[in-house]
């Protein structure tokens, strides 16, 4: 076995080290799990199960709103709950994947340092070095090559097909197809999962049925959406379904000569926002930190990037306030603090 292949059999007995003798684990995904972080889960489970023959249960916080990712659920059967109906104290190790203690955009309480985190995203140091065990590979354009990586080397190359189809997903979303942050792995692992995958499946995961209020919710949004140049600012008020901001954010950045987009909306007292860019170093990652400075959490990519501020930092700020910062921050990051917002 080559030097990688022997790293990664390493990383392997680490995780049985944690959970050897142990009945079950707890996977906890980040809020409002995108394809990306369902794959990364539902590979830990099969991993845990296969190898050691540990169980464990998936939970997540917030709402799972897109429709593709409740198709996905509902296509590879991913047996999933809220974080909020299970009983933490009763799981002696806990894992966290495609997120990251610290990040904002999880459930797990604050005091809890999760015996395990994957994870692909920027790294939060300070308090992911203290789990027990931790894989954070910012070179990777998504968790689900990681999870994948794991299997292969494991000696599970015969991955369940509802497995190999949910790590595939996971990778083609968060690559945006292999057009955004792709690194030579995730082109690897999607050779060798390929022949795995059920094509029916996905194809009903990729392009799921809409009810009706999807498309008045879209009509609304691309009316409200303004523009200047090559940046596109889209204030979506409140929300009920936070996936919208994301989905948003994706879609116009499609706008012809668009560079960045961003998409901002209130839930529950703090304002969220996704950034988007086509910049191959446009380091989105950067401008949301430098929006979010002292008023909440953010990061990301260098082309895709996202946060929240208000209700968590105790600011003596309405969200409107909070969104007005968050936009007059971003315009300054990207050189484009004469922003004159037209309709799109």
């Amino acid at each position: 076995m080559d030097q990688e292949g022997n790293n990664i059999r390493a990383r392997l007995e680490k995780i049985q080290e944690i959970v050897k003798g142990k009945r079950k684990v707890l996977i906890v995904t980040h809020n409002n799990p995108d394809p990306d972080s369902l794959a990364t889960a539902l590979a830990l489970r099969y991993l845990l199960h296969e190898k050691w023959g540990v169980g464990s249960v998936i939970a997540y916080g917030g709402i799972i709103g897109r429709a593709e990712n409740r198709a996905m659920i509902r296509q590879l059967r991913i047996d999933i709950r809220p974080l909020q109906d299970v009983i933490i104290k009763n799981f002696s190790v806990v894992a966290l994947v495609d997120s990251q203690p610290g990040a904002g955009n999880n459930a797990l309480p604050k005091y809890l340092i999760p015996d395990i985190v994957i994870d692909h995203h920027s790294p939060i140091r300070a308090k992911s070095m203290r789990a027990k065990y931790y894989d954070i590979r910012t070179d990777y354009g998504s968790t689900s090559t990681i999870l994948a990586e794991y299997l292969m080397v494991a000696g599970l190359p015969d991955i369940h097909r509802r497995v190999a189809t949910a790590l595939m997903y996971g990778i083609k979303s968060d690559t945006r197809d292999l057009g955004r942050a792709t690194s030579p792995k995730d082109i690897d692992t999607l050779r060798f999962l390929y022949p795995k995958i059920l094509f029916k499946a996905l194809g009903k995961i990729e392009h799921p049925e809409l009810p009706r209020a999807y498309f008045q919710r879209l009509g609304k949004a691309i009316t409200n959406a303004q523009i200047d140049k090559d940046v596109v600012i889209l204030n979506l008020d409140h929300t009920d379904d936070v996936d919208l901001i994301a989905e948003m954010a994706d879609l116009l950045l499609l706008a012809e000569g668009v560079k960045w987009s961003l998409c901002l909306g209130e839930n529950g007292g703090n304002e969220f926002f996704s950034l988007r860019t086509k910049r191959r170093r446009g380091s989105a990652d950067r401008v949301a930190q430098k929006m979010v400075a002292g008023i909440g959490m953010g990061g990301g990519h260098n082309m895709i990037a996202g946060g929240k501020a208000g209700a968590i930092s105790n600011l003596n700020k309405t969200p409107e306030e909070i969104r007005d910062i968050l936009i007059s921050r971003f315009l300054t990051e990207v050189k484009r603090k004469d922003f004159k917002g037209q309709n799109l």
